[in-house]
C-alpha cells in the first residue's frame, strides 16, 4: 500500500471511529435513562429529576415501589448501572468530538505529508504529523484515565459554562471542546438544560435532550411538572414519536414551553446543512411536515447531497435538514399579518443556534455550507435574526413565500462569517415566490417589512411560478413550494447546491 493509500485509509478509519463513537454514545445514554426509569419505579417514584441529577420536576412517590432491604439493594444496583452507563456514554461522545477535531487535523497533516513526499521525496513535514498525532494522543488519554477511574468528577471544580463564555456560542464551543470527560459529566449532571446550550456538539445535545424529554414526559404524565408542563404534554408526546420514527434524528434543542429543534442526522459531520424555519400554524406537533419539507430541499439540491451509509450502524449524511421550531409561530394568518413580535421574540435564538453549529462544525477544519430557508412567516424570523449586527452564521438566506422579512432592506441584514460580522451581499439574500401566491402581496402593507427580491428590499429574486398557472392557483400556490416535481422545489434545491 502506497503512502497515499495509507493516508486515505487513515481518513476513512477516523471518520468511521467518530461516527461509531457518536452513535454508541447516544444509544448508551438512552440505556442509562432506561435504567434510571427502572430505579424510579422500583422505588415507587414516577416523574422527575433532571438530566444528570438536576430537577426537572418532582412528582413525589406513588404506590408500587419495593420496600425493605431488598428494594434498597435493587435500587442501588440499578442506580449504579445507570451511572456507569452515563459515564460510558459521556466518554463515547467525548471521543467522537476529539476524533472529529484532532483526528481530522491528524488526517489532513498526513495527507499533506503524503502529497509532498510524492512530489519530492523527503519534503514532507513530519514534524507537523508528529504534533498532530501527539495532540490526538493527549486527548484520548483523558478518556482512558476517566474510564479507568483515575479522575473523580466530584473532586473537580464546577465550571460555569455560561459565565465563562458570556453565552457566546463560539466561546462555548471552544471551552466545551477543551474540557475532558470528567468536567463534561459534572456540567451535564448539574445543568439539565445543557442540551439547549449553543456550541455543544450535536451528538452530545441529542443525548442530553432525549433524557430530558423523557423525564419531562414522566413529570407531565404524573402531574409533577405543574400546569405549564402538563399543557405541553401533547407536544412532547408528538416530539417523542417523531424522534422514534427515525433513529438518525438529533434533538438539538428542547424548551419547557414546547419549542424544539430537530435535525435529520448529525449536522456536525455533514457536507451541507439546511435549516428550515417554518411559518404560520407550525409547532412541534407539525414537525413531521416541517421535516419532510426540509429533507425535500436537501434531496432537491442534487446528486451528492443524499445519505451515504458507511456502516449499518453509523450512517453519514452529506446533507442534513434541520427543522427549527425554536419560536412560537402565530396560530393563524390574522395574527401573523399584524405583528413582528412573534418573529422577534426568538430571533436571537436562531442567530445563536446557527453560530453554535458553525463553531462546532469548523473544528474539523472544513467549513461546510449552511443555508437557512425562511418559509412564510419564518421569513420574518430569519430577517429579524439577520438584523442583529452580529449577523447570522449562514452562507445563504432563502426567503420562500415571504410576507415581509421584518426589515426594510438588505442594508439591515448581516452575516456572521467565522465570528466576524459583515453586511449581507446581494446574492446571499434570496426571495423565492410565485406570482400567484397571495402571501407575498401582504408586503405592500409594510406591516412585516419588505420582502427580499423586490426593488425596495434588494437581494436576488427567483420567480417560481408554475407553467400554465392561473387565477385558480391562488388557493394553493403558497402551500406547494416544497412539493416534489414543482419548479419551486427545483429552484430552491439549485440555490442550495450553489451555496458555498
Amino acid at each position: 500500500m502506497s503512502p497515499g493509500q495509507r493516508a486515505e485509509a487513515l481518513v476513512v478509519a477516523l471518520d468511521h471511529a467518530e461516527s461509531r463513537a457518536a452513535a454508541v454514545g447516544r444509544r448508551i445514554a438512552e440505556s442509562a435513562e432506561d435504567l434510571e426509569t427502572v430505579a424510579r419505579r422500583i422505588g415507587g417514584a414516577a416523574g422527575g429529576s433532571a438530566v444528570g441529577g438536576g430537577a426537572v420536576g418532582d412528582a413525589g412517590a406513588v404506590g408500587g415501589g419495593w420496600s425493605g432491604q431488598a428494594g434498597a439493594r435493587a435500587r442501588s444496583r440499578v442506580g449504579d448501572a445507570a451511572a456507569e452507563a452515563r459515564m460510558l456514554s459521556g466518554n463515547c461522545l467525548y471521543l467522537a468530538d476529539v476524533l472529529r477535531a484532532e483526528g481530522s487535523r491528524l488526517a489532513r497533516t498526513v495527507i499533506n505529508w503524503s502529497d509532498d513526499e510524492l512530489a519530492t521525496p523527503g519534503a514532507g513535514d513530519s514534524t507537523a504529523v508528529e504534533e498532530a498525532d501527539r495532540g490526538l494522543a493527549v486527548r484520548l488519554r483523558e478518556a482512558a484515565e476517566h474510564l479507568a477511574g483515575h479522575v473523580d468528577p466530584a473532586s473537580r471544580p464546577c465550571i460555569d459554562l455560561s459565565g465563562s463564555t458570556d453565552d457566546d456560542p463560539r466561546a462555548v464551543a471552544g471551552l466545551w471542546h477543551a474540557l475532558g470527560p470528567a468536567d463534561r459529566a459534572r456540567l451535564a449532571r448539574d445543568h439539565p438544560d445543557l442540551g439547549s446550550v449553543d456550541g455543544l456538539s450535536s451528538a452530545t445535545r441529542d443525548a442530553i435532550n432525549r433524557t430530558r424529554l423523557r423525564r419531562m414526559l414522566d413529570a407531565a404524565d404524573s402531574g409533577g411538572g405543574g400546569a405549564d408542563l402538563g399543557g405541553v404534554a401533547p407536544a412532547l408526546a408528538a416530539l417523542t414519536a417523531y424522534l422514534e420514527a427515525d433513529p438518525r434524528r438529533h434533538l438539538l434543542d428542547l424548551r419547557p414551553d414546547g419549542r424544539a429543534v430537530v435535525a435529520s442526522a448529525d449536522p456536525d459531520t455533514a457536507d451541507r446543512v439546511v435549516t428550515l424555519i417554518p411559518g404560520t400554524g407550525s409547532s412541534v406537533e407539525t414537525l413531521g411536515r416541517t421535516g419532510e419539507r426540509a429533507e425535500a430541499v436537501c434531496e432537491a439540491a442534487g446528486p451528492g447531497t443524499g445519505a451515504t451509509v458507511s456502516t449499518t450502524d453509523a450512517p453519514v449524511e452529506s446533507c442534513v435538514a434541520v427543522s427549527w421550531q425554536g419560536y412560537d409561530a402565530p396560530a393563524d394568518v390574522a395574527t401573523a399579518g399584524t405583528a413582528t413580535a412573534p418573529a422577534r421574540a426568538h430571533a436571537a435564538d436562531l442567530r445563536t443556534f446557527a453560530a453554535g453549529l458553525d463553531a462546532v462544525e469548523r473544528m474539523d477544519g472544513d467549513d461546510s455550507p449552511h443555508a437557512a430557508v425562511g418559509y412564510s412567516y419564518g421569513s420574518a424570523v430569519l430577517g429579524a435574526a439577520a438584523a442583529d449586527p452580529r449577523g447570522v452564521a449562514v452562507d445563504r438566506m432563502i426567503h420562500v413565500g415571504s410576507p415581509g422579512a421584518g426589515v426594510g432592506s438588505i442594508a439591515e441584514q448581516w452575516v456572521d462569517e467565522a465570528g466576524t460580522a459583515r453586511p449581507a451581499g446581494e446574492g446571499e439574500v434570496v426571495g423565492v415566490a410565485s406570482r400567484w401566491d397571495p402571501v407575498p402581496w401582504w408586503s405592500v402593507t409594510g406591516v412585516l417589512g419588505e420582502r427580499p427580491g423586490t426593488d425596495e428590499f434588494g437581494g436576488l429574486a427567483v420567480d417560481v411560478t408554475e407553467p400554465g398557472a392561473g387565477a385558480g392557483s391562488v388557493r394553493d400556490a403558497h402551500s406547494r413550494y416544497f412539493d416534489p416535481g414543482t419548479v419551486s422545489l427545483a429552484e430552491i434545491g439549485r440555490l442550495i447546491a450553489e451555496t458555498d
